[in-house]
């Protein structure tokens, strides 16, 4: 890991709102499609509302630092990139979508979602979470660095003319394309934040547009506002929330233990939480236990702690921990700070 003075903390730490975000919506999703909770307005508005801002919020963090730590102006640069996030995102993205894939299929009878074909888990239509990583390839694949200000702002210009045309509604079916009309203006946005991050950025404008954007989350889900632009605008008043909040916290770059103790185990938690919550939830519904409590309590402990005591494990018995970060082992180019 590199030393706390060489990370962004705030980088780290939005990370972690992101990736509490993706476990707690999964997890709520499963146990309504389970019968276990129900599909109540809250569970809708919950849903919803976090759905609008947390997988935004991992890609405009590897925009960031993507702009901030590479270098890829040339034909060499990018050919080196793409082999380096080929393995960096490839190793993890292929194991856990198989570990996932194979999981579906030996628990066919009690998991929510049906195991289609491998070829098409891995290529076509790939499982949650693991799409992100899917698609972060992709953005890597077809974004090149800027120079300057004026460079990147014609970028974000092209991405957000690209999501607005998504929003309404021009898409070409396939998945591949359209994730990446959906998801390139939040790359192309933290590759902004190298120039402009300083801009409003304080716990006083952030509050008040998470404000805003949680009363229009509500109206939305009243069926007062409504359009998918309207979904795009709320997302970047999210997104700019949770980032000046962070950000203004963590200004003098300074790590808190608990946070940072999160932050060193994102990534595990990302790939691994289905893979521990999805078993339990199985057997206890096979012995009889259908307590909304109880599957709450120890479905939520196993999504969090069983990734962590995993990755400890793994670090022991190196290098197994290469499926979680491959880039401790094999090196491709210089060394920069992960961008995943």
């Amino acid at each position: 890991m590199a030393s706390e003075k060489k990370r962004d903390i705030w980088v780290d730490n939005v990370k972690v709102v992101a990736c509490i975000l993706v476990v707690l919506g999964h997890f709520y999703q499963s146990m309504v499609k389970s019968g276990i909770a129900d599909d109540t307005f809250f569970y809708k508005l919950f849903n919803n509302t976090i759905y609008y801002f947390h997988v935004p919020l991992f890609f405009i963090c590897s925009g960031f630092l993507y702009q901030k730590y590479s270098k890829v102006c040339s034909a060499s640069s990018w050919g080196m990139n793409v082999l380096k996030k080929l393995v960096v995102l490839g190793i993890p993205y292929f194991v856990f979508s198989f570990l996932t894939w194979l999981l579906r299929k030996l628990f066919s009878s009690s998991v929510n979602e049906q195991a289609g074909g491998l070829i098409d888990t891995l290529f076509v239509n790939p499982s949650a979470p693991y799409w992100y990583l899917y698609i972060l390839f992709f953005l890597f694949l077809i974004t090149v660095n800027t120079k300057t200000f004026t460079q990147q702002t014609v970028i974000v210009g092209l991405t957000v003319i690209i999501k607005i045309l998504k929003c309404l509604g021009i898409k070409t079916g396939i998945y591949l394309i359209d994730k990446i009309m959906d998801n390139w203006v939040w790359f192309a946005l933290g590759m902004m934040l190298v120039y402009s991050l300083s801009i409003l950025c304080n716990v006083i404008v952030g509050t008040v547009l998470l404000a805003l954007f949680l009363t229009g989350s509500i109206l939305v889900e009243n069926g007062i506002i409504s359009g998918h632009i309207t979904g795009f605008c709320l997302a970047l008043t999210a997104c700019y929330s949770v980032i000046s909040i962070i950000r203004a916290v963590f200004a003098e770059g300074k790590q808190k233990k608990g946070w940072e103790f999160c932050a060193r185990y994102t990534m595990p938690v990302f790939l691994m939480h289905t893979l521990f919550a999805a078993p339990l939830r199985a057997v206890l519904l096979k012995v009889g236990v259908k307590s909304l409590a109880v599957h709450t309590a120890l479905g939520l402990l196993i999504a969090f702690a069983g990734p962590v005591i995993a990755m400890m494990i793994l670090e022991k018995l190196k290098p197994l921990d290469i499926i979680v970060y491959p880039g401790r082992y094999i090196k491709i180019g210089k060394k920069e700070q992960n961008n995943g």
